[in-house]
C-alpha cells in the first residue's frame, strides 16, 4: 500500500553536518555496519522499501541513517573525472568512469545531468525559476513525464512511496515539496522536488534531483553513484580515496595503501 506522510521541510546542510557527527561518532567507535544489515534495512517513511533503496529514500527525505558502508559516508571508488559548473563552480564533483556531465544552463537556471554511456542511468540536479505559480508536485510529475519520454517508457508507472507537503517559513513565502519512488519498465526512479513562492513575484523557484536506473541495478547505483555526489554537494568539498579501497583519506591511517586502512 503506497504511504503519503507529510514532514516538515528541513535544512539539508544542517541535517547533513549532524548526519556526518555521527557518522564520525560510529567511527571512532570502530562500528561498521554489517552488509546484510544494509541490505534488510527497511525504511523509515515508507515500510515496504529495503536495502541500500531505504537508506536512499529516507536520507533524501530528511530522516537520519548511518547504516552506510564503513560506516562513512560513500564516495566514488572508479574515478573518472571532475565535473564544475561553468556559470557556478561551487555545483562540482568527482564522477565515476563510464558516465557523462552535461551543464545546464540558461536564465536562472543551473544544473547538470550526469549520463552512463548506455543512456541507461541518470542522476540530474538543477535549479531554474518558472512563471506563475506552480507546486512541487507539478514539478515532480513532470520530470517523471520527461524521464518516461526520454528511456521511450509507458504510462504504466508504479508510485512505491510518496513524500509530500507545505510549509510557510515566513509571511508571503509558501515552499513545497513532493517527493516520489517509482518504478516503471524495469527501471526505478527517485524524485525530489521543492517549489518556493514569495508572494508579489510572478515567478516559482524551483529544486530538482533525480535518479534513474535499471531497476536491477539501482541498489548498486545508489552506493557507487548517487549517494557520493550527493554528499560532495552536500559538504562542499570532494573527500578523497587516494588509494580506492573505499576509505576517505581522512579515516584513511594508510590513505596510499588499498591494502590497509
Amino acid at each position: 500500500m503506497l504511504k503519503e506522510d507529510k514532514v516538515t521541510l528541513y535544512n539539508p546542510i544542517l541535517y547533513f553536518s549532524i548526519l556526518l557527527l555521527l557518522l564520525s561518532t560510529a567511527s571512532c567507535n570502530d562500528d561498521e555496519v554489517n552488509p546484510n544489515a544494509i541490505q534488510n534495512a527497511s525504511s523509515q517513511l515508507c515500510n515496504q522499501v529495503t536495502g541500500p533503496k531505504a537508506i536512499y529514500w529516507d536520507l533524501s527525505n530528511g530522516i537520519p541513517r548511518v547504516d552506510l558502508p564503513n560506516g562513512q559516508p560513500p564516495v566514488i571508488d572508479n574515478f573518472g573525472g571532475t565535473f564544475s559548473h561553468p556559470d557556478f563552480p561551487l555545483l562540482g564533483f568527482n564522477y565515476p568512469v563510464g558516465w557523462n556531465p552535461v551543464a545546464l544552463r540558461g536564465p536562472q537556471t543551473v544544473g547538470v545531468n550526469l549520463v552512463r554511456q548506455d543512456g541507461n542511468g541518470v542522476w540530474r540536479w538543477f535549479s531554474t525559476s518558472v512563471n506563475g505559480f506552480v507546486g512541487a508536485r507539478q514539478v515532480r510529475d513532470f520530470e517523471i513525464t520527461t524521464m518516461r519520454q526520454n528511456l521511450g517508457l509507458s504510462a504504466n508507472v508504479t508510485n512505491i512511496c510518496v513524500n509530500e507537503g507545505t510549509a510557510s517559513p515566513a509571511p508571503g513565502i509558501v515552499q513545497s515539496f513532493s517527493n516520489i519512488l517509482i518504478s516503471v519498465d524495469g527501471f526505478t526512479a527517485l524524485v525530489v522536488a521543492n517549489a518556493t513562492n514569495v508572494e508579489g513575484l510572478p515567478t516559482t523557484q524551483t529544486n530538482v534531483q533525480v535518479a534513474i536506473g535499471p531497476s536491477a541495478q539501482f541498489d548498486e547505483l545508489i552506493f557507487d553513484v548517487y549517494l557520493p555526489i550527493g554528499f560532495q554537494l552536500l559538504f562542499g568539498d570532494k573527500p578523497r580515496d587516494s588509494d580506492g579501497d573505499g576509505v576517505i583519506d581522512l579515516r584513511d591511517n594508510f590513505p596510499n595503501d588499498p591494502t590497509r586502512v
